[in-house]
Order: structure tokens, then C-alpha cells, then sequence
């Protein structure tokens, strides 16, 4: 196969935002379209060369070819937006009954979504698992939160002298888990990127309204370690309106698995993201004014497109990778 036509399909290739196996199915037939095209046109009596320019003319721009794959084949199954929408579902669950204050059940349930995310990442990255990826981290980032006392402390004492430093082998513990935590959100936020930033996003989703709640609830228990036990009445005010915010995560990445317009999966994310993330937060703080409201948002925002600042620098990076033509 000619040099531009190898540049050319590994042009579409990377602006493509199917899974990898449907990724690799597309290709594969474009591929063979190509090489009929190119050979119909040799025997009219062109050249290799020649009939190879010719069919990447007819075909058009690469740009414009991926779109039109990504409609075609980028929508999921009823199934599959039932499996990408199950983890939210779970969460609001925990909510609406109020077993978030049960830690062994909470554990359950997590392990079971940590579990699920580990085989769907394992088998080839569907759309539906990358919400299962989201909430697989989350029991990392809750326990990093959780254990900062120790560090507090000791940074107090060291920078003011004031209290009593943690143990070094609690510091050593606690500085590898850090680095494990971070270290472990990098790189999959990362291979996420590569693959599509909109699907970082949708991973990310949950994450700024969850952290808002665990921050509120525990400056509310007064003791940190009260947050993971059976708490009052007064802990599970919140509770509704956590329940119907994940209720509607859960629809909109349904959604999300099953239109195939990538205009329309990334408006529903950032959309619901904001706004959904706004009310959240009015909720959970209190009576907020406009203006409050409006930062907020505009964090959500920025938090949101992150994953599109990643992916333009990773791809940066790629080009720049890329041997000179000879």
C-alpha cells in the first residue's frame, strides 16, 4: 500500500472516538475499500502511484470521514447504555436508602463496581465502562481525604511547632498511598485521553459533586472518622437530593452510549455536569446567590474540559514524535 494512503488511514485512525475493537472493524474495511478502489483505478490504466492519489481524493478529508464513521457505528446498544448507567444507579441507591452509613455495605458495593471496571478495562474498554472507572477510584481519593490528619499534624508541628508529629512509619504509609493514588489517576487519565477526551469527562463526572458531599458531611460530623459510621438523622438531609443528582447521571450516560452525534454526547455530559453540579451544590451549602452559583459553574466548566486541554497536549506530543518523512 502507498505511503499517503498508510498516512491517510492512520489519519482517520486517530480521529476516531470508537472503542478499540469497533475501531479496529472500521478500519479494516476502509482499508479494503481503499485497496479495491486503488485497484479498479490500475486497471483503467493509471499508475500505482497515480490511482493511489486518486481514490484519497475521492474519499475526501480525513476529518470529515471520521465524523461520518463515528455516526455510523459510534452509538451503543440498549445494553450497553444499561451497564454504562448501572454505577450511578448503585450510588443513588446507597442514597435513597441510606446505606452509605453502613461501611460494610458500602464496601460491597464498591468492591463489586471496583471489580466490574477491572474486567470491562481488561477486555477492551467499551464505552459503557469508563462510569464503572470513575467510581472504581473514588474509595481511593475518599480514603487519601480521610487520612490527612496525621499529615496535618505533622506539618503543623514541623512549620509552627505546635502538637505532637505522627508516627514515620504512619508518614511512609500514607506518602505511598498519596503517590500510589496519584499516580494511578494520572496514568488512566492519560490512557483515557488518548482514546477520547469527552469519555475522561464523563469518567470525572461524579467526582467534584461527591468530594463537595464528603467535605460537607464530615465538617459537619466535627470528627472525620464519624463520616464512615452510623451518623444521625441530620447526615442523611442530603440524601434525596444526592440520590436524584446520580439518578440523573445515570440517564444522561445512557444517553450518552446510545446517540451516535458526538455533539450531542458532549453537550449532555457538560451540561448536565454544570448544571446538575450547580444545584448539588446549592443543596448540600446552603442558600447560594447568583453569583456564588455562577463560580461554581464555572469551575464545573473548566473541570469538565480539562480532559480536552490533556488531549490536545498529548496529541501535540505525538506529532512531535512522528519520524520525518524521508
Amino acid at each position: 500500500m502507498q505511503r499517503e494512503v498508510r498516512s491517510y488511514l492512520d489519519d482517520v485512525r486517530t480521529r476516531l472516538h470508537l472503542d478499540p475493537r469497533a475501531s479496529r472493524r472500521v478500519m479494516n474495511e476502509l482499508s479494503t475499500h481503499f485497496e479495491e478502489k486503488v485497484s479498479d483505478l490500475e486497471k483503467q490504466g493509471l499508475a500505482e502511484r497515480e490511482a493511489a492519489r486518486a481514490a484519497l481524493r475521492s474519499f475526501g478529508d480525513a476529518r470529515s470521514i471520521a465524523r461520518l464513521l463515528d455516526e455510523a457505528h459510534g452509538g451503543g446498544s440498549w445494553t450497553e447504555a444499561l451497564l454504562g448507567c448501572q454505577p450511578h444507579l448503585i450510588v443513588a441507591a446507597l442514597f435513597a436508602t441510606h446505606v452509605w452509613r453502613s461501611p460494610f455495605l458500602l464496601g460491597i458495593a464498591f468492591t463489586a463496581i471496583v471489580v466490574i471496571a477491572l474486567l470491562g478495562w481488561r477486555n477492551g474498554g467499551a464505552n459503557w465502562m469508563y462510569s464503572w472507572i470513575g467510581y472504581a477510584v473514588l474509595p481511593l481519593l475518599v480514603l487519601s481525604y480521610l487520612s490527612m490528619d496525621p499529615v496535618a499534624r505533622t506539618v503543623s508541628f514541623i512549620l509552627n511547632g505546635q502538637g505532637a508529629p505522627a508516627p514515620l512509619w504512619q508518614i511512609g504509609l500514607l506518602a505511598a498511598l498519596y503517590a500510589f493514588t496519584l499516580w494511578l489517576i494520572a496514568s488512566t487519565a492519560v490512557t483515557v485521553a488518548r482514546r477520547d477526551w469527552i469519555l475522561l469527562s464523563l469518567m470525572l463526572l461524579p467526582l467534584p459533586v461527591m468530594g463537595l458531599w464528603l467535605i460537607t458531611v464530615t465538617q459537619s460530623a466535627g470528627v472525620i472518622v464519624d463520616a464512615l459510621r452510623g451518623l444521625g438523622t441530620r447526615f442523611s438531609r442530603w440524601d434525596a437530593a444526592m440520590g436524584y443528582f446520580f439518578t440523573v447521571l445515570g440517564v444522561t450516560t445512557a444517553l450518552f452510549v446510545r446517540v451516535r452525534q458526538r455533539a450531542l454526547k458532549v453537550g449532555a455530559v457538560i451540561a448536565v455536569g454544570i448544571v446538575g453540579g450547580a444545584i448539588a451544590a446549592r443543596s448540600l451549602r446552603g442558600g447560594l446567590g447568583f453569583f456564588p452559583l455562577l463560580a461554581i459553574s464555572f469551575c464545573f466548566l473548566l473541570f469538565l474540559t480539562v480532559p480536552l486541554l490533556l488531549r490536545t497536549m498529548l496529541r501535540h506530543d505525538e506529532q512531535a514524535e512522528e519520524p520525518l518523512p524521508s
